[in-house]
């Protein structure tokens, strides 16, 4: 038995080593692909710092091509969100790259993004998640030795317990305006009583839906008055929740435009001012675009040549009396007509 656990004892041990040998080395790449990615991030934020103070020496607007990299003033929602992705994406990297470079500098032990002191993304995503299920469980476990039936009734509520409590609280909510429309039918002698008559979530989801109804009616008289055109929800002469949702897309969707607009006037300018035989013509890039746009240009010479050629031979022949016509003075003969008028000026002056 003895030399049987001692056996199963190295195995164990071989394992584990193996393991953590493994995971050294993919934290040894991990570390040199975070060395890559950070050295690119910080060499393309440094050439577009650069391009910024120059063309703002220059008097100009820097060009750009990323919707990120948009002037604040012309930003966009599209501009926004890619420069929080960005910016997340960068705090990930940097992240990862301290967590690898703990674990490649260890013994193979595996480091998990909470055990990081500085904090990041990840760490903080793990931290709150890993709390989450703790205080679910611990709450769980002193709801079985206290005996309460329902997480909401615990003194110490878990996230459980607060989910269950403003369940409870709408479908109390919902009952009571219920018990409140019931009296007051009973007290009507039977008669009807919709929930939009009282206090509750009922009424005011009944009272959501009427709007748009009364809204899209008035929408079809509107456009009777136009002539059958069709009228909007937004632009309807009663405004609903309808009208409201479509008037705010229209504003995002005109930001959007605008925001795309001016990128891709910049993006032209950008493409321009980077393009090979525009910034080194002798390179092996520019030689081979500029061979490539007069390659590209040469059908275009010789349909104008032939076109040309066609006009002359569809021409006519002048008359005799045409070709006797006095052409008119060319630039330089006026020129010499002036000079000699001022001559002539200067020899009669006394």
């Amino acid at each position: 038995m003895p030399y049987r656990y001692n056996i199963a004892l190295k195995a164990r041990k071989r394992k584990r080593d193996i393991f953590k040998s493994a995971l050294r080395d993919l934290a040894s790449l991990s570390l040199v692909d975070y060395k890559w990615r950070s050295a690119l991030f910080k060499k393309n934020e440094a050439d577009r710092m650069e391009e910024e103070w120059m063309a703002r020496m220059m008097g100009e607007d820097p060009a750009y091509a990323r919707p990120m990299d948009a002037d604040e003033t012309k930003r966009g929602p599209l501009g926004n969100a890619e420069k929080s992705a960005v910016q997340w994406l960068m705090d990930v990297i940097e992240e990862e790259g301290k967590r690898a470079k703990r674990i490649a500098e260890s013994d193979g032990e595996l480091v998990r993004p909470k055990d990081n002191e500085e904090g990041g993304p990840l760490s903080d995503l793990e931290r709150r998640a890993v709390q989450f299920l703790a205080d679910i469980s611990d709450s769980e476990v002193e709801r079985v030795r206290s005996g309460t039936v329902r997480p909401k009734d615990m003194n110490d509520k878990s996230p459980l317990g607060n989910a269950e409590a403003r369940a409870v609280l709408a479908l109390q909510k919902v009952i009571q305006s219920e018990k409140a429309r019931m009296d007051q039918s009973r007290k009507r002698g039977g008669e009807a009583v919709r929930p939009i008559d009282v206090p509750g979530p009922l009424g005011e989801f009944e009272r959501y839906v009427g709007d748009i109804i009364r809204s899209e009616r008035q929408r079809v008289k509107d456009r009777e008055l136009n002539e059958g055109k069709l009228v909007r929800p937004k632009d309807a002469s009663i405004t609903s929740g309808l009208g409201e949702v479509e008037r705010k897309a229209v504003e995002d969707w005109e930001t959007l435009q605008n925001e795309e607009k001016q990128r891709m006037l910049s993006l032209r300018r950008f493409l321009s001012e980077r393009r090979p035989m525009e910034a080194d013509r002798e390179s092996p890039l520019g030689v081979t675009e500029a061979f490539t746009v007069a390659l590209l240009k040469g059908p275009k010479l010789v349909a104008k040549v032939a076109d040309r050629v066609t006009e002359l031979l569809k021409s006519e022949e002048l008359e005799t009396k045409d070709l006797s016509l006095p052409l008119p003075p060319s630039e330089d003969e006026d020129i010499n007509e002036d000079t000699q008028k001022m001559k002539k000026k200067d020899d009669q002056l006394p």
